[in-house]
């Protein structure tokens, strides 16, 4: 088949070749999609409360000691402020909850725990 008008214009060789490094690499972001739909992250962090405060505080860091960029406009503030309150809720939430089910279980297990011998307490 013999080019006609514009097509003319465009280099016809190695069109094919761009095309399957395209295939690939939406077939590359459709695997790494995959697996970050797998990942758990509020069971990851209510398993790991401390890991994700320093996670959070660590990431929190870094952005903030980046380079200053340009003032935000009141939509941007407002929405970045949204965003980072909705954020720290969450981990304190999950935070808080396991922290509370350490503190019921070391309660749980100091109550049935068998009342050792004290020979201070005959003395009295």
């Amino acid at each position: 088949m013999q080019p006609t008008g514009y097509e003319s214009n465009v280099p016809q060789a190695g069109l094919e070749e761009s095309h399957g490094r395209m295939d690939a690499v939406k077939e590359k972001l459709g695997q790494v999609g995959r697996k970050l739909k797998r990942i758990e992250v509020r069971e990851s962090i209510v398993d790991h409360p401390f890991m994700a405060i320093g996670i959070g505080a660590a990431l929190g860091a870094i952005v903030g000691l980046a380079v200053p960029k340009k003032e935000r406009g009141l939509v941007g503030g407002a929405a970045s402020a949204m965003i980072t309150a909705i954020a720290m809720r969450l981990v304190r939430e999950a935070a808080f909850k396991k922290l509370g089910a350490m503190a019921k279980d070391f309660l749980h297990n100091q109550s049935q725990a068998e009342p050792q011998y004290s020979p201070a307490y005959e003395n009295r």
